[in-house]
């Protein structure tokens, strides 16, 4: 059952087993900018084409997609993000910068995401 709630209404919307959670949302891991810059992000969205020109509007720089994951539902990839963020602020050769950026270490020559299963990302 899915609990809906707009306003102060609140509805239970009840799933049969064949219904499904629509999954359409993604995690992404980006290059910002050159190589040499170092600088990596981690996000999530709906639709890979506006967030990048978004970024690219934003950072006034290029920007490489250097992995996107297969689509989830919105909830999964949240946490995904999350729980990723979290593990990189706590491992050596990631600083954390605000906008869930980091520079990473240039001898760091690949990360790892977890999902479902563990991504490998060589960059």
């Amino acid at each position: 059952n899915l609990l809906l709630t707009i306003g102060r209404r609140r509805c239970i919307i009840e799933l049969s087993k064949g219904d499904k959670m629509e999954k359409k949302d993604f995690v992404y891991f980006i290059r910002i900018g050159e190589p040499e810059e170092n600088l990596y992000k981690i996000g999530t969205t709906n639709n890979m084409d506006r967030r990048m020109k978004e970024h690219r509007r934003y950072y006034k720089k290029e920007i490489a997609v250097l992995w996107q994951s297969p689509p989830y539902s919105k909830w999964t990839t949240l946490r995904v993000e999350e729980n990723t963020k979290e593990i990189w602020k706590k491992t050596e050769g990631f600083e954390y910068l605000r906008n869930d950026r980091f520079i990473i270490n240039p001898e760091i020559r690949q990360v790892k995401i977890k999902v479902r299963k563990e991504w490998v990302i060589d960059f």
